[in-house]
């Protein structure tokens, strides 16, 4: 809702006047402190200082659950909706099997360590300040993790070396970790305002975050899948030498899709659609008696470039 007011002089202040609705909203009289912080764009932000009643920081989760659900749902449902203590409870002994299990689900969460463990207890805590992470650099770190990847595919296409694709799956786990970690941060900034502030994020732009990591997990995903099939591929390739030269132009169109979007860039986005245009018309040229391992692979890195092109269309369009 916004709200027009005239500003007026008091001595040497000027003053403008509260909206009614937002202060009776928020228990503001006469002596209340408010926060007032000034942005980039030269707005102000005004924010009640009142002691809110704040969910619970801390959860504790019965094991075994009454509904069958995995332990690791539930401890990754935790961390996601930011709980920073989450406390695994049994009445009876856990056994070393199902511990283990445990145990598993907590590693694959950034920053969540145990510290204090017995025979029915085991509590698991995020140790990070949610005001010293970065959702860009989160971002870019997911994109460099699953570039990589994709570079190793297209060496491997090129060297029919298998080594170097047996780690891609293992880094898929990372890609995993880093994307749990910033889900965990937009759902923070969409509960705190301050804290989306303090980031310079407005909520639509947080729900853009959310997309773009989406899809980022599922570039990850994606990276496994062609990895998986360049296997199939080792003696189809040398007939079909272009298929690097495909390959080449799907990694030309992700640099800039990441770079468009982190930067607002809508040049570089338009530009990413040109690509892919190119890309879909080389690709239909090759299609023409052409071995169906050699077909599958190529609606594979069509469906990776995809992604990357949903993620430039998440740039604002130029006024």
């Amino acid at each position: 809702m916004r709200y027009t007011r005239k500003v007026q002089r008091i001595g040497s202040s000027l003053l403008i006047s509260l909206p009614k609705e937002w202060v009776e909203n928020n228990g503001i009289e006469r002596g209340s402190i408010v926060l007032i912080e000034t942005a980039n764009d030269n707005s102000l932000r005004i924010y009640p200082t009142l002691d809110e009643v704040k969910e619970s920081k801390e959860v504790v989760i019965n094991y075994p659950s009454p509904y069958y659900e995995p332990i690791a749902n539930k401890i990754t449902g935790a961390y996601l909706l930011g709980y920073d203590l989450i406390k695994v409870k049994a009445n009876t002994p856990i056994s070393y099997e199902e511990r283990e299990r445990i145990k598993e689900a907590i590693e694959k969460l950034v920053s969540l360590e145990i510290v204090d463990e017995d025979a029915t207890h085991i509590v698991a805590q995020f140790l990070l300040d949610a005001t010293t992470l970065d959702a860009e650099k989160i971002l870019y770190r997911i994109s460099s993790i699953v570039s990589g990847m994709y570079r190793d595919v297209i060496t491997a296409l090129q060297s029919k070396d298998k080594g170097i694709l047996k780690s891609i799956a293992r880094r898929d786990d990372e890609v995993d970790r880093q994307y749990f970690l910033l889900v965990r941060l937009l759902r923070s900034l969409l509960k705190d305002q301050r804290l989306a502030a303090k980031m310079n994020l407005t909520s639509i732009e947080v729900l853009d975050y959310r997309l773009a990591a989406h899809l980022l997990e599922s570039a990850g995903d994606s990276a496994v899948e062609l990895a998986r099939a360049v296997e199939s591929l080792e003696h189809e390739v040398d007939e079909h030498s272009n298929l690097v030269e495909v390959a080449k132009m799907v990694e030309r169109i992700q640099d800039t899709s990441v770079k468009a979007f982190i930067n607002h860039d809508r040049k570089g986005s338009i530009d990413v659609m040109k690509q892919y245009l190119m890309l879909s018309e080389h690709i239909s040229s090759m299609k023409q008696d052409t071995d169906a391992k050699v077909l599958g692979f190529m609606h594979l890195l069509d469906k990776f470039a995809r992604i990357w092109v949903d993620i430039a269309d998440l740039v604002m369009p130029i006024p």
